[in-house]
C-alpha cells in the first residue's frame, strides 16, 4: 500500500510541475477540470469539442461550463467558434 501512495504522490508532483510550466496554477479547480476535459476531448477530436460534450464529460453544470469557457477564452487558452454542422452549437479549440 505504501507503493500506491508513493505513486500517487509522484503523479501529483508531476501534475503540479506541469501546471507551473503551463502557467495555469492560478486556475480554480472548476477551471482546471474544464481545461483537462477539453484536452482529453481534443486528443480524440482535432476539430474541436462542442460544449455539450464538455458538459457531459466534465460532469459539471452547463452554466458552470459556459462561465468557465468564457474565462478561459478571455485568457487566450481556448478559442470558441460556431459549429459548421449546427449553428446553435459552439466548438472549443485549444490555442497553440
Amino acid at each position: 500500500m505504501k507503493e500506491f501512495y508513493k505513486n500517487i504522490s509522484d503523479a501529483l508532483a508531476m501534475l503540479d510541475g506541469l501546471e507551473q510550466d503551463l502557467n495555469i496554477r492560478h486556475l480554480t479547480p472548476n477551471e482546471l477540470k474544464v481545461f483537462y476535459t477539453i484536452i482529453i476531448r481534443s486528443y480524440h477530436n482535432n476539430n474541436g469539442s462542442n460544449i455539450s460534450d464538455i458538459v457531459e464529460n466534465s460532469g459539471m453544470s452547463r452554466s458552470t461550463v459556459y462561465k468557465t469557457l468564457k474565462k478561459l477564452s478571455a485568457e487566450g487558452i481556448i478559442h470558441l467558434s460556431q459549429s459548421d454542422e449546427d449553428g446553435r452549437e459552439s466548438l472549443v479549440l485549444l490555442n497553440s
